[in-house]
């Protein structure tokens, strides 16, 4: 704060004396400030609502009412600083002033009178880097929803161009997420991890971009270089999405989704818990849409064929826990693929 810069002070005092100690203070002081004196809180309330000051400094307890009674209500709260000052014995209820939203507190006396200057030169420094960090909080919070509103238009769109070049897999990606999606909130996912898998789970085959069209495409088994090629999905989404800025590790969640809990998946053999739990949920919820659905390859197998599979490996290639959700899901719930 510039020594040029006038301060305009509301006091609200309602003993002549100690009005006039403050008013004396800064007088005495140089400090360029404007100090109005109201008396009482509707007095208060009428000059801040006409022309709120930097700074109100406000007797704890007034003829009618409490300085807490400010903190709380509007149109001031929160508009500039408040200073409390406490009679002897008040400070614990000045405590409580500070938890509503009180800049500082003194207790009444002399010395705190003349000191009252340098106290409001402090108390502004303090409320203008509280101002700077809620700015600097705001910013990052909308900043945030950009980015998250970004990521989504992105995830969208290559969701999009992977189904455009294998329309036998057409709405996999999507049926695959929304089982997915029900099986974290059956092992009750908070909201913002199930967004994060919801994420992950429209874009786990983006790395199908680079799979030749006529190997996506086959209506035969693929042979062995082919399956190689089709493998190399997992690795390659990983690569596209890796530098990818997000709340949500959506790069290791495509990169793992193939990964088995025995060891024995792609690309990388990992096992058990080194593989993150969303991509256990959609490796299990990826294997039972792929054999209920068709495949150039073969017809549907149906869902039943696929409940058994994920029940026969529990444990060893898929998350017992997830496989317990996902059959409940089916056998209890009524859980079914839309159309």
């Amino acid at each position: 704060m510039s020594q040029e810069e006038l301060v305009t002070i509301l006091l609200v005092e309602d003993n002549p004396a100690h009005a006039e100690a403050v008013q004396r203070a800064f007088l005495d002081s140089g400090m360029k400030a404007e100090v109005q004196v109201a008396r009482t809180l509707r007095e208060y309330q009428a000059l801040a609502a006409v022309q709120p000051p930097d700074i109100a400094i406000v007797d704890l307890q007034l003829q009618d009412g409490n300085a807490v009674d400010i903190l709380t209500s509007p149109p001031e709260a929160g508009q500039f600083p408040i200073l409390i000052m406490t009679g002897h014995g008040d400070e614990r209820v000045a405590v409580e002033a500070m938890k509503a939203g009180a800049i500082d507190y003194v207790a009444k006396s002399s010395e705190a009178f003349a000191a009252m200057p340098r106290t409001v030169e402090r108390a502004l420094r303090e409320w203008n880097l509280l101002q700077e960090r809620k700015r600097a909080e705001k910013y990052l919070l909308e900043t945030n929803q950009r980015l998250s509103q970004a990521i989504t238009a992105t995830i969208q769109v290559l969701g999009m161009t992977v189904e455009a070049r294998d329309p036998y897999t057409a709405g996999h990606q999507r049926r695959t997420t929304i089982l997915a999606e029900a099986i974290a909130g059956e092992m009750g996912f908070p909201p913002e991890k199930i967004e994060g898998l919801r994420m992950a789970g429209k874009i786990h085959d983006i790395g199908k971009i680079s799979t030749p069209s006529e190997v996506l495409s086959k209506p035969t088994r693929l042979t062995p270089v082919e399956y190689e090629l089709v493998k190399a999905h997992a690795q390659k989404g990983y690569e596209i999405l890796k530098e990818v800025e997000s709340s949500w590790p959506l790069a290791e969640i495509v990169y793992q989704h193939h990964e088995r809990m025995n060891g024995s998946g792609y690309p990388r053999g990992l096992n058990g818990d080194a593989i993150l739990l969303e991509a256990r949920i959609l490796a299990v919820s990826d294997t039972v849409e792929a054999m209920a659905s068709h495949r150039p390859y073969r017809p549907a197998l149906g869902i039943e064929a696929a409940l058994e599979e994920i029940n026969k490996n529990k444990g060893v290639l898929y998350d017992s826990d997830v496989v317990a959700a996902c059959l409940k899901l089916f056998r209890e719930k009524g859980f079914i693929f839309e159309a």
